[in-house]
């Protein structure tokens, strides 16, 4: 659809796009990412917790991170710790600051590490927790988090295109579904999905050349619940 985006500056073919297969995971230590880097076979770059009383811990990141080098593929997967759903109006100021104020926070840093770290033609994944619209009810903050990172990948896909650099986002609702990919009512009830076995395709195919055609696209890995 024509909009902001219309006429985004895709990077010509092999031209400037990095050679070497690097995947730089910058991520949260939570144990599901732990998986997925071993899936992606890819380096960690630990982001502090997502909790507001770890801003020196932020900072110290991002100023750490500056002795990194560049990378053909760079995923960010910033998950929060463990939440339960609640309505909005239960949610007291700490309730929010964790679970929407912080992560929004991690993001934006995050995803300039990101783009100072992706070499020249290399790619960008966005990797986000995100409810499909039908899961959504009590994820207020989680919700809004995934819009703001989704923004921040079509962001960057605009200022680091003229480079070569392509940004994409997947979503997916899996931990906070209960664990694995529900389906919508229309599929069998054994419809399949899993991190390792779902997510990390979705991934690993935006990070690959067969995708050098794709940039400031959002994937939604949630076994067709979003269309719903």
């Amino acid at each position: 659809c024509p909009g902001p985006l219309a006429g985004l500056p895709l990077p010509p073919p092999d031209a400037g796009r990095a050679k070497e297969l690097l995947v730089l995971l910058i991520a949260t230590p939570v144990p599901e990412l732990r998986d997925l880097a071993e899936a992606l076979n890819a380096e960690w770059l630990e982001f502090p917790a997502l909790e507001t009383e770890r801003a020196e811990e932020v900072e110290a990141f991002r100023l750490a991170s500056r002795s990194e080098g560049t990378h053909s593929q760079v995923v960010v997967a910033l998950w929060a710790g463990e939440a339960i759903p609640a309505p909005l109006m239960a949610l007291d100021d700490a309730a929010w600051q964790r679970r929407a104020e912080a992560p929004l926070i991690g993001w934006s840093v995050a995803m300039g590490v990101a783009s100072r770290c992706a070499a020249d033609g290399g790619a960008i994944v966005a990797l986000v927790e995100a409810p499909a619209p039908i899961d959504s009810a009590g994820w207020t903050p989680e919700s809004g988090v995934a819009e703001g990172a989704i923004v921040l990948a079509r962001s960057l896909a605009q200022s680091e295109g003229p480079r070569g650099v392509r940004v994409n986002a997947v979503t997916t609702g899996l931990r906070l579904g209960g664990g694995e990919l529900a389906p919508p009512p229309a599929l069998p009830d054994r419809y399949p999905g899993s991190l390792v076995g779902d997510v990390s395709g979705a991934v690993r195919v935006l990070l690959s050349e067969d995708a050098s055609g794709m940039t400031a696209g959002v994937t939604h890995v949630d076994g067709g619940r979003t269309l719903r």
